[in-house]
C-alpha cells in the first residue's frame, strides 16, 4: 500500500464514481481501477460495490474511510506546516544568545522587520545563560543562529557584530561608587560576585585576577546577570560584568575599569553543516549587509554614563 492509492481510495469514496474520480485525479480510470484492486488484494478485502454507474463503500470500506482521511489530514498539515516554515516570507527564525542581550534583540528584530517589510516572519529569541549551552544547542541544529562569543569549531561561521564593555558594578554608597572609573587591584580582598564556572565571563574574569595577581574573595556564583544585579544592590559584593543594556540597575552604579582588558567581541554564528531555512537565511544575511549591528544599537540607544 503506498501513499497514492490512499488519495484513490478517499476520492473514489467521497465522489462515489470511478470517471469522475480519475479525472479530479488526472489519472486514466483504468490505472485507478488497477490500484484499488491491488489495494485490495493486499488487505484481503472488498471496498467498492458496484450500484448502477456509481459504487459505495462495502462495510469494511466504512470501517477503514476514518483512518484513510485522518491519516492523509495529519500528512497534509504537516506538508503545509513545513511549507510554512521554510517559507523566506512566512518562516520561522530560531535565534538564542547571552541574557546580557536581551534588550538588543528585539531591537535587531524590529530594525529587520521594518527595514525588510517580513511581516510575517516568525522570529524567536531564546536566551541562554552560558557560553557552552548556546554552542551546544547551535551545533546539535536545535536554534539556526546565536549572537554570542565567537565560537571556535569548524562546523561554525561567524560574522562580527561589536563589542560589549565589561564594567565594574558596585552597591551605592561602596567606596568605588565614589569614583567613575577603577583600577581592579582595588578588588583585591574584596567581596565578589563571580558568574559560575559554566560561563565563559568566568574564564575571563579568573585571567584578569591571575594576571593583575589579586585575590578577591567570591562569596556568591551564578550565571545570571539578573541575579548578579540583585546581589550587587544588596551589598553582598561587587562583579564584573557586560555593561547593563537596560539601564543600571537599582541601587547600584557602573564603574569604568581603568586597567586594559581584552574586550568582549560578539558575533552572529551558524552551523555550517546544518540546514538553515530561508528565512535564517535572509535574516543573517541582513545582519552581515547591516554590519557591526551590536555596536550601531549602542551608539543609538545606550548612552555609556560611565
Amino acid at each position: 500500500m503506498n501513499l497514492r492509492q490512499l488519495y484513490y481510495f478517499k476520492t473514489i469514496a467521497e465522489l462515489e464514481h470511478y470517471t469522475r474520480a480519475a479525472e479530479k485525479l488526472y489519472v486514466s480510470q483504468s490505472s485507478l481501477s488497477h490500484a484499488i484492486q491491488e489495494m485490495e488484494a493486499e488487505l484481503n478485502v472488498e471496498f467498492f460495490v458496484k450500484r448502477g454507474r456509481n459504487v459505495e463503500l462495502t462495510k469494511y470500506g466504512q470501517l477503514f474511510l476514518p483512518y484513510v482521511q485522518k491519516t492523509l489530514e495529519t500528512l497534509e498539515t504537516g506538508i503545509a506546516t513545513l511549507s510554512d516554515y521554510i517559507n523566506p516570507n512566512t518562516g520561522t527564525v530560531v535565534m538564542a544568545g547571552f541574557p546580557s542581550l536581551a534588550q538588543f534583540a528585539p531591537n535587531i528584530i524590529v530594525r529587520y522587520v521594518s527595514e525588510t517589510n517580513r511581516v510575517d516572519v516568525r522570529l524567536q529569541f531564546n536566551q541562554e545563560a552560558t557560553y557552552s549551552q548556546l554552542r551546544e544547542q547551535l551545533l546539535a541544529g536545535k536554534v539556526d543562529l546565536i549572537f554570542a562569543t565567537k565560537v571556535d569549531d569548524p562546523q561554525v561561521a561567524s560574522s562580527y557584530i561589536g563589542e560589549h564593555q565589561l564594567v565594574l558594578l558596585v552597591p551605592l554608597g561602596h567606596r568605588l561608587a565614589r569614583h567613575d572609573s577603577a583600577d581592579l587591584k582595588e578588588l583585591d580582598r574584596e567581596d565578589f560576585i563571580a558568574f559560575d564556572s559554566q560561563c565563559q565571563l568566568r574564564s575571563v574574569t579568573d585571567r584578569i585576577f591571575s594576571a593583575l595577581n589579586i585575590r578577591p574573595n567570591i562569596t556568591m556564583e551564578t550565571a545570571q546577570d539578573l541575579i548578579i544585579y540583585g546581589l550587587v544592590a544588596a551589598q553582598h559584593g561587587v562583579s564584573i560584568i557586560p555593561y547593563p543594556l537596560g539601564g543600571v540597575p537599582y541601587n547600584t552604579k557602573v564603574v569604568r575599569i581603568a586597567n586594559d582588558i581584552p574586550p568582549r567581541r560578539l558575533y552572529l554564528s551558524w552551523n555550517k553543516e546544518q540546514y538553515l531555512p530561508p528565512a535564517a537565511e535572509y535574516f543573517r544575511d541582513f545582519v552581515i549587509r547591516s554590519g557591526e549591528v551590536f555596536t550601531q544599537f549602542i551608539q543609538n540607544n545606550v548612552p555609556y554614563v560611565v
